[in-house]
């Protein structure tokens, strides 16, 4: 197939296609399925830890401290990271969210062994949704760099964008979901 197919086929008409170190072109639709299936292809492991290293330097960046309430009920960086990191997977049901907090290795290190409650998580998810929406897409900006060999700075605009508004997607389904269980 030539170069010129390859870059019809990935939707970019002109504009300049990401390229792994393999030399392929990455297409939205491998970035696609790869964000749809992130929870089979990333070690559960390996996705906490990006959480916490993305969650860490947005920290350094913004101060995001300075954001949350002065007497939380529980740590907001355990939310922020346990939310990030059950949205990155596909899990948006707050309920479940709990849930998995007592079942799941990688998400019961993430939340240090505390039990969340979900009213806790919706209320965060509803007052820090920038915050979210942020950390989720450096969470899959930071996967797919990874998985698809894509060095820092590599990553092309329209990839950033598409990752960013999936951030945005993922989010908009977890409101729809705990608004059903209210």
């Amino acid at each position: 197939m030539g170069m010129e197919s390859q870059v019809h086929e990935t939707g970019l008409m002109g504009k300049q296609p990401a390229i792994g170190r393999d030399r392929q072109i990455i297409g939205l639709d491998e970035v696609s399925a790869f964000i749809g299936e992130l929870r089979g292809r990333v070690d559960p492991f390996a996705l906490a830890s990006w959480v916490e290293k993305e969650a860490y330097e947005l920290n350094s960046l913004t101060r995001t401290e300075a954001t949350f309430d002065t007497k939380p009920e529980c740590d907001p960086g355990i939310i922020l990271s346990v939310l990030t990191y059950s949205y990155a997977l596909g899990v948006f049901s707050s309920e479940e969210i709990v849930r998995n907090c007592r079942t799941n290795g990688a998400l019961t290190t993430l939340a240090e062994g505390k039990f969340l409650f979900r009213q806790e998580l919706t209320r965060f998810r509803r007052r820090h949704r920038a915050l979210l929406t942020e950390l989720i897409a450096r969470v899959f900006i930071r996967a797919v760099s990874e998985w698809f060999a894509l060095s820092a700075g590599e990553m092309a605009p329209y990839l950033n964008t598409y990752l960013r508004r999936a951030a945005i997607e993922r989010l908009d389904i977890a409101r729809h979901l705990d608004a059903v269980d209210e």
